[in-house]
């Protein structure tokens, strides 16, 4: 893998558990409208998201060990 494709993967990684996070960490429950459904998604997503973002971690280090 070029350094090119590394550093990508590093940057989509990083902007995919910032974005995570950032949902993870603004759910409330108790706001008016929030209902149960739209929590649990919230919840689903932010979890995808950070662990997308570390599969992209993982790859680029696993190639740079390797290399």
């Amino acid at each position: 893998m070029t350094n090119t494709r590394a550093l990508a993967f590093w940057t989509i990684g990083a902007v995919c558990i910032f974005f995570g996070i950032l949902i993870a960490g603004n759910i409330e429950p108790e706001v008016l409208g929030a209902t149960t459904i739209s929590v649990i998604l919230s919840y689903i997503i932010s979890f995808i998201l950070i662990m997308i973002g570390g599969m992209f971690w993982i790859t680029t280090a696993v190639v740079h060990v390797e290399e």
